[in-house]
């Protein structure tokens, strides 16, 4: 089995994580840890040399991730991605054949979008598998 969990860094992320070795350890599942930095994120950072250092700080952080999975004895892949958040998401879960999403339920906008947001709400329509959401810390 193969679960895809989306991290973003956000308040969400190490209930999302804490989620995936429960999931995994459970269901005897690798964990892939997936990270997608949107366009317009790389596309702000004007200066280049800047980009690839927020590039590598989040591939250490998700690196660390990882092997903190890894020590609890699930198998965790990092994976870094750029594009399109919930389409880029939903690209690799279909690559990788995952059997469960976890993502984040954060939210900015309007009311409906005030509990997952807009890139979340697209990959609750669009999964062809099933989608577990994970709230906000505060």
């Amino acid at each position: 089995m193969k679960i895809l969990a989306a991290v973003d860094f956000s308040t969400a992320t190490e209930c999302i994580l804490r989620a995936a070795k429960t999931y995994a350890q459970t269901l005897d599942a690798e964990v892939y840890l997936v990270h997608v930095e949107p366009p317009e994120a790389v596309s702000r950072k004007h200066n280049p040399d800047e980009t690839v250092r927020n590039v590598k700080t989040e591939s250490v952080r998700l690196m660390k991730n990882a092997k903190a999975l890894q020590r609890t004895g699930v198998k965790a892949i990092p994976v870094i991605l750029q594009g399109a958040v919930s389409k880029t998401l939903l690209a690799e879960a279909e690559r990788l054949e995952a059997d469960l999403i976890i993502a984040g339920m954060h939210g900015h906008g309007f009311v409906r979008n005030r509990l997952v947001g807009s890139a979340t709400e697209d990959i609750l329509r669009q999964s062809k598998v099933p989608v577990l959401l994970i709230p906000k810390k505060d």
